[in-house]
């Protein structure tokens, strides 16, 4: 697996020697339109609104931008748009109220969480077709999938917990506690840890997945939905949807160290491949944050949907999803 990673890593490589020039797309559900604004991440704007399902909420896009896939739970299916036309292309029905979703680092499958079912699903991205459900805990919400695509990390809200899951044998292997009502979830490059936002408990828990025990706590702002990882994977942004901002916390020191202000009610967060700046959806101000994590400034507002949510990797890159 460790050869599958490098390869991977050394793609995203040519692949953000080739964005220099055009720049890679961000793709932000708007749960208040039906729609997925497409942003250009190199002129700062819209190019393009694509009508989506009901209530799109989750993005997932291949490690090479070529499909991205949406969640949307109140239509009960699942939106797939070529990125490179940046047309839709497919609707798959699903059945189920689907949130979290993640696709694995070569496009095949897709995982979806069933948020009332309290499973995971695994679609064939080629036949279109769900191959399997496998039961994890409560609520499940965010979920990702590590670099070599051998393991999968759900967030299980209303368990407090995330469960691991071996994608080849298809089954849980593990579970871990972490603080409460964990949603948004990360892990690094290397599958060392694991990042979780625990949305009751104002804090989020680093599980070291070696040993599979929670090492750390760490207090965010108030009300910690998602999480992104940037810098060389030093830095750690969250988003606190109460206090309208994002905190960052230093993984080395494992503390927050600074609070930056952005839109209304803030939600998902992914790194751009540049691993420099930081897209935050704001849900209640209809835009997207542009931060740079070095300077910690915003660069830039982007007006967006109604309703703009983006839960889960909206760009193309290793962070937040893989």
């Amino acid at each position: 697996m460790k050869y599958i990673a490098a390869a991977l890593v050394a793609g995203l490589a040519q692949l953000t020697s080739c964005w220099a020039e055009s720049g890679p797309y961000a793709y932000i559900t708007n749960q208040g339109d039906d729609t997925v604004s497409v942003i250009d991440t190199k002129s700062g704007k819209v190019t393009k609104a694509l009508a989506v399902g009901s209530k799109p909420a989750g993005v997932a896009v291949t490690l090479d931008g070529n499909r991205v896939f949406i969640s949307n739970p109140q239509s009960k299916d699942l939106t797939v748009i070529d990125g490179r036309s940046l047309t839709v292309i497919q609707n798959v029905p699903i059945g189920e109220v689907v949130v979290g979703i993640a696709v694995g680092p070569v496009g095949r499958r897709v995982y979806l969480s069933d948020w009332y079912n309290d499973k995971v699903l695994v679609l064939d991205a080629v036949a279109m077709e769900i191959v399997s459900r496998i039961d994890v805990g409560k609520s499940p919400a965010g979920i990702v999938v590590s670099i070599d695509g051998s393991t999968l990390y759900v967030a299980n809200r209303d368990s407090n917990s995330v469960s691991v899951l071996d994608t080849k044998k298809l089954k849980v292997v593990g579970e871990v506690a972490v603080g409460k009502h964990p949603f948004g979830i990360t892990v690094d490059r290397d599958q060392r840890r694991l990042y979780s936002a625990n949305v009751e408990s104002n804090d989020v828990s680093v599980v070291d997945l070696m040993t599979r025990k929670r090492i750390a706590n760490i207090r965010t702002g108030e009300r910690p939905y998602a999480v992104a990882l940037a810098l060389g994977e030093r830095r750690l942004v969250v988003t606190n949807q109460y206090d309208n901002s994002v905190g960052i916390i230093d993984t080395q020191a494992l503390k927050t160290i600074d609070t930056v202000d952005v839109g209304e009610y803030p939600e998902g967060v992914a790194t751009h491949p540049n691993d420099k700046h930081v897209y935050i959806a704001n849900w209640f101000s209809n835009n997207v944050s542009v931060l740079n994590v070095k300077t910690l400034e915003i660069v830039k507002t982007i007006d967006t949907g109604e309703g703009s949510r983006a839960f889960g990797q909206f760009m193309p890159g290793i962070d937040g999803g893989h």
